[in-house]
């Protein structure tokens, strides 16, 4: 069985990057071709308007952390 917490961060993974434009099938097309997952987070983070630095001193994306 799947932990909560693991279900919980993939269901904002998913909405994030919807947000950010991406469908689920383009984060996993990008995943399975090697994306790394933190790569991943950077490039939503960039069109969601986050800089790296930013995302990762305001808290606002704390929990890709």
């Amino acid at each position: 069985m799947e932990k909560p917490s693991l279900v919980m961060a993939i269901g904002k993974l998913a909405i994030a990057g919807e947000q950010a434009g991406f469908s689920v099938e383009q984060m996993i097309g990008l995943l399975n071709d090697g994306l790394t997952v933190e790569a991943l987070l950077d490039l939503i983070s960039l069109r969601l308007g986050y800089s790296h630095q930013t995302a990762a001193t305001s808290g606002s994306l704390m929990w890709i952390h």
